[in-house]
């Protein structure tokens, strides 16, 4: 299985996602901030990095333009983890920046599963 980055500030979100991924089969790396999630996907360079947009320090979407600008990191697939997937700001950022896809906050554990999977595949 995969090896994910979960980034989110808020621990009951990381614990949910960790849970259910690791159930799942995968190895899963957190990070509380963006900072954090910045310094994880340089060091462990994880197949798929599910990103909160609003965290403390760097933003989700701050954190990707920073690895994207570094031909280094080519390979890391981005997914935001959002309340707002559906937004057209959100969908403008996935598209210049080559975000695969959005997962809703919330969401059943059946479809999250589902869209990680369909990331990780893509």
């Amino acid at each position: 299985m995969a090896k994910i980055l979960v980034a989110d500030d808020d621990a009951a979100n990381r614990l949910l996602l960790t849970t259910l991924l690791r159930h799942a089969g995968h190895s899963v790396i957190e990070a509380a901030d963006g900072n954090a999630a910045l310094e994880r996907v340089r060091a462990e360079r994880p197949a798929l990095a599910l990103l909160d947009l609003s965290m403390p320090g760097l933003s989700g979407g701050e954190v990707i333009r920073r690895i994207r600008a570094d031909p280094t990191n080519d390979g890391v697939a981005f997914a935001l983890y959002t309340a707002t997937p559906s937004n057209e700001a959100i969908k403008d950022f996935m598209q210049i920046y080559g975000v695969r896809g959005a997962i809703p906050k919330p969401c059943e554990p059946e479809t999250l599963l589902r869209l990680v999977e369909d990331l990780l595949s893509a």
